[in-house]
C-alpha cells in the first residue's frame, strides 16, 4: 500500500512540475505577442489568458507548500515548491 501511495505522490508531482512548465513557456509567449500585437480584441483576450495561467500558477504553489508542509522529508514535493518559487520569482521580475 506505502509502495502506491508513493508512485501516486509521484505522479500528481510530475503532473505538476510539467503544468509550472507549461505555464511558464505560455506566459512567456503571450507576453511576446502583447509587446507586439495591435488589435485590442485579440490584446484583451490574451490578457484574460495570461490572468487565468497566473490564477494557476498560485494554486499551484499553494497546493506544492501545501504537500511540502505535509512531508517536508519527501524530495519530491521539495523539488515541486521549489520549481513553483522559482516560477513565481521569475514571475514578480517580469511583472515589474
Amino acid at each position: 500500500m506505502k509502495q502506491n501511495l508513493f508512485s501516486y505522490s509521484e505522479s500528481i508531482v510530475l503532473s505538476l512540475c510539467k503544468e509550472i512548465e507549461f505555464i511558464r513557456i505560455r506566459t512567456k509567449n503571450i507576453n511576446t505577442s502583447l509587446k507586439t500585437c495591435h488589435n485590442k480584441t485579440l490584446s484583451k483576450r490574451l490578457k484574460l489568458e495570461l490572468d487565468k495561467l497566473n490564477e494557476n500558477r498560485h494554486k499551484i504553489l499553494i497546493i506544492s507548500e501545501t504537500m511540502f508542509k505535509r512531508n517536508s522529508q519527501n524530495l519530491s514535493f521539495e523539488f515541486l515548491l521549489e520549481i513553483t518559487k522559482r516560477y513565481n520569482s521569475f514571475q514578480q521580475i517580469l511583472d515589474q
